[in-house]
């Protein structure tokens, strides 16, 4: 299973078209801003199984999913409930980690900081979790100076392995 991992749009549909010919996913997940765009990209790759979420710009209260896949239970979310503007702060990752162990969560997805974070802890003794965030797709909006859209690629193994990656778009 290949999964495409986005968000922070704000607009852009361009690239987040560009990634998914690119990456040929079999399943794709928008972590917000803006969800309207994740809705167009949507219609354009109805054959590909899309998780959406929408972001602080598109409302005021935090949405989280669930969802089981290829036997990992997946908690996605924007993310700004659990982050400061451009980090994760420890009471944050904390509230995270909290909510992965509540919810029997195996990886963690969010959005919102902008930039690609990938985290490793060991849950209990035979599981780790995964918190991570693809960082930001979208070009459109340069008020955090000069940056390359990213973008992150999860594939799962028939055995369960995980591979993370981190694409960066070159214009």
């Amino acid at each position: 299973m290949k999964i495409l991992i986005m968000s922070d749009s704000h607009g852009d549909v361009d690239i987040m078209c560009g990634a998914v010919e690119n990456e040929q996913p079999d399943m794709i997940i928008h972590l917000g801003d803006s969800i309207k765009d994740a809705e167009q990209l949507n219609l354009k790759y109805p054959d590909i199984q899309m998780y959406k979420n929408p972001g602080n710009i598109d409302s005021s209260e935090e949405s989280i999913q669930y969802a089981e896949i290829c036997s990992k239970r997946f908690m996605m979310t924007h993310g700004n409930q659990f982050t400061v503007e451009a980090e994760i702060d420890d009471q944050g990752r904390q509230n995270m980690l909290r909510n992965m162990y509540e919810n029997k969560t195996d990886i963690f997805l969010h959005g919102h900081i902008h930039e690609p974070y990938l985290w490793c802890c060991q849950m209990t003794p035979s599981q780790n979790g995964w918190i991570m965030c693809p960082g930001r797709i979208g070009s459109k909006v340069q008020h955090l100076g000069t940056f390359h859209p990213i973008y992150g690629v999860l594939k799962i193994s028939e055995a369960g392995t995980l591979e993370w990656q981190f694409v960066e778009v070159k214009n």
